[in-house]
């Protein structure tokens, strides 16, 4: 096969299995019901924004299936993501997290053009912008997005809303694991259409403890997220994770699946798109 013939063959397949995975989504949509807003979030008086978010954040996932499977290699995904450092080489974007950004943006000034926005990839390395009393989206199109561009599954779409400068809806999308995370302040908290329910706390020597090193990489900084994790091992605990994306370490630690996350500890701590969803859920 001459090369030419090539990369268009396997552009097609691209296009093919990408069409496959809309197909099955949308047959999927049609079957669940965790891909709709619960009656308490939809009567709540923020229902329409939330409403609005969740069909934006399973967009952007799907935009992101056809990238990263089950099976997604670092090699595959690095040949179309068209990746582009920030800086330094462990801070990153791909061409799926400025098509994602553009997508919920646009979806979002459609339906609420009064509305301040705030996204990851629109800030960049500039100054992050002071958070005002007008309603504001936080974005990050793809928050873990090391492991996206890995072929990793945790990965995620996370869409933040503040009224008065308080966080008040947080919504999640992890599309490689088909989990919708949903958040109204003061009208609860869902994953896949259940209530979260509240947990009870444990002792540090029965907990699972999730840390993110960040991108600090001096060797002060290192010393001490590594002295941490150390500190922590010493005292006692089940055990230590890092999972790669902060978001859905909230969200994990809301459901019972860690029990404590912490990042910061170089002194980097997290961007308001890292947390605002999760914080809420």
């Amino acid at each position: 096969m001459a090369p030419q013939t090539s990369i268009w063959a396997s552009h097609l397949i691209l296009v093919a299995t990408a069409c496959a995975g809309i197909y099955a989504f949308v047959q999927k949509r049609k079957r669940s019901s965790k891909y709709n807003v619960p009656s308490d979030l939809v009567n709540s008086p923020y229902g329409k924004e939330v409403v609005v978010a969740l069909e934006l954040a399973l967009k952007a996932g799907l935009n992101m299936i056809a990238y990263c499977d089950e099976k997604g290699t670092e090699a595959e995904a690095g040949q179309d993501l068209e990746i582009n450092t920030k800086g330094q080489p462990e801070d990153f974007c791909t061409r799926v997290d400025i098509e994602n950004e553009n997508l919920v943006m646009e979806g979002l000034l459609k339906s609420f053009p009064t509305h301040t926005i705030i996204g990851e990839e629109s800030v960049g390395n500039n100054p992050l912008p002071p958070l005002t009393t007008d309603p504001t989206w936080i974005i990050d199109p793809i928050d873990g997005n090391t492991n996206f561009a890995s072929g990793l599954p945790l990965t995620c779409v996370s869409i933040g809303f503040c009224d008065k400068k308080n966080p008040v809806i947080g919504v999640v999308y992890a599309p490689m694991t088909d989990e919708v995370y949903l958040a109204v302040r003061g009208y609860g908290a869902y994953r896949n259409g259940v209530k979260i329910t509240q947990r009870e706390t444990k002792a540090l020597c029965d907990a699972v403890v999730c840390f993110e090193f960040g991108y600090a990489r001096d060797q002060e900084a290192v010393d001490k997220m590594v002295g941490a994790v150390r500190k922590i091992l010493e005292h006692g605990c089940r055990t230590c994770r890092c999972l790669g994306s902060g978001v859905l370490d909230l969200c994990y630690v809301a459901t019972g699946r860690l029990d404590v996350v912490y990042a910061g500890v170089a002194g980097e701590g997290w961007k308001p798109w890292g947390t605002s969803s999760g914080v809420l859920v």
